[in-house]
């Protein structure tokens, strides 16, 4: 718009100068009037020609007056034009400057795509990870079961080895008193013992075991221990024996006492005893199976004693295994082959493979004697039981 005007106004300013110099030209011209000594006609042109540099010094006057720029463009163009390279040169610096932010900025969405990716796969990878953390949850609680059962058989193979272990002691013991005659008791070796019924209370309890220390002394005595200025035959740690009694106030139902020798003991020397104490159990039901042989097809009585030999070592075995207690020869209860002479004879009439049967007569507790309290049966015979 201000454009427009500017235009308009020089149109204006051009036609009234051009119309003034016209007017002056005419009565120059009729007038014959001469400027400068010159002829009308010169200086009816020298007139026309003032007139048009008239309106050129108007226009520009006019554009001055009207525009900065344009004064700035008249008087100052070398500045403008250092000033325009200067502005060339920053727009090109500028462009440099973008080019580069715009690789900048591709190279950050690559980067930024290539961390999305990573992003993906981490959490590709963290399910996986999760999957198998989960997996080893669950393998490590089934490790911990078969922990907790493998314990379990760790206890009872502990406890079978223990009772091995102190046969393979007993039967030591009585090799070296073969070999030393002086020693009257080895070390380990049972006295006496007894199932105390805990539910009578502590009273009778201790009164057991004070009959049970008096036994030990008779059969100290009897074993040929002869103390000479002492009032008995054997002697014990009086705190130790507190301490079985505090035991026994914290336990329930039944255990087995044992007074064992505390150190391989001469006939001249008093018996040192310890004290034992075993959880008391039934370790068989009445008529329960305990174990089952086989005796081979055979008209040989040798041939089936071995077999029926063979069945009482792992009868004994098994009871240990079981949990009955050795009495103080180290046995559950001597049982020969000569006691099955019935069933011996049954078998050669047969002449036959046979499986026979081993169950408790009775309830079997830790340490009941086996020999009184199971029987033999043929497998198939109902009618032949031997006991």
């Amino acid at each position: 718009m201000y454009g427009i005007k500017l235009l308009l106004s020089l149109i204006i300013v051009a036609g009234i100068i051009a119309y003034v110099g016209d007017k002056i030209g005419m009565k120059i011209g009729k007038k014959r009037l001469s400027l400068f000594g010159l002829r009308p006609k010169h200086t009816s042109i020298v007139i026309t020609v003032g007139t048009g540099i008239l309106i050129a010094l108007a226009s520009l006057v006019l554009l001055m007056g009207a525009s900065k720029d344009v004064r700035m463009a008249l008087f100052d163009m070398e500045a403008m034009l250092e000033r325009l390279s200067v502005l060339n040169q920053s727009l090109a610096s500028k462009n440099n400057e973008l080019l580069d932010l715009r690789r900048d900025i591709d190279k950050k969405v690559n980067d930024l795509l290539i961390l999305e990716e990573d992003k993906d796969n981490l959490e590709a990878d963290l399910t996986k990870v999760k999957q198998e953390y989960q997996i080893a949850q669950e393998s490590k609680l089934e490790l911990e079961d078969k922990v907790e059962e493998l314990n379990l058989q760790k206890s009872s193979l502990t406890e079978q080895v223990d009772n091995l272990a102190y046969n393979i002691s007993l039967f030591g013991r009585r090799y070296l008193s073969s070999l030393t005659g002086d020693i009257i008791y080895q070390k380990g070796e049972i006295i006496i013992e007894e199932a105390i019924n805990l539910e009578e209370g502590l009273n009778k309890v201790e009164a057991k075991v004070n009959k049970l220390l008096e036994q030990a002394d008779v059969l100290a005595r009897q074993a040929g221990i002869e103390v000479k200025d002492k009032k008995g035959s054997i002697t014990y740690n009086n705190q130790e024996l507190n301490g079985l009694y505090e035991i026994l106030k914290n336990k329930k139902d039944r255990v087995i006492l044992r007074l064992v020798t505390a150190k391989n003991t001469f006939k001249d020397e008093a018996l040192a005893i310890n004290f034992d104490i075993y959880e008391d159990y039934k370790v068989y039901q009445q008529g329960e199976p305990i174990l089952v042989g086989e005796v081979q097809s055979t008209d040989n009585l040798s041939s089936i004693e071995r077999d029926l030999d063979f069945l009482l070592e792992n009868l004994k075995r098994k009871v240990i295994s079981d949990g009955l207690l050795v009495d103080p020869k180290g046995e559950v209860g001597e049982i020969s082959p000569i006691t099955l002479y019935p069933i011996i004879d049954r078998l050669l009439m047969e002449n036959k493979s046979s499986r026979i049967q081993i169950i408790a007569l009775n309830d079997i507790w830790r340490n009941d004697n086996l020999k009184d309290n199971i029987e033999f049966k043929i497998l198939g015979d109902d009618n032949d039981n031997w006991n």
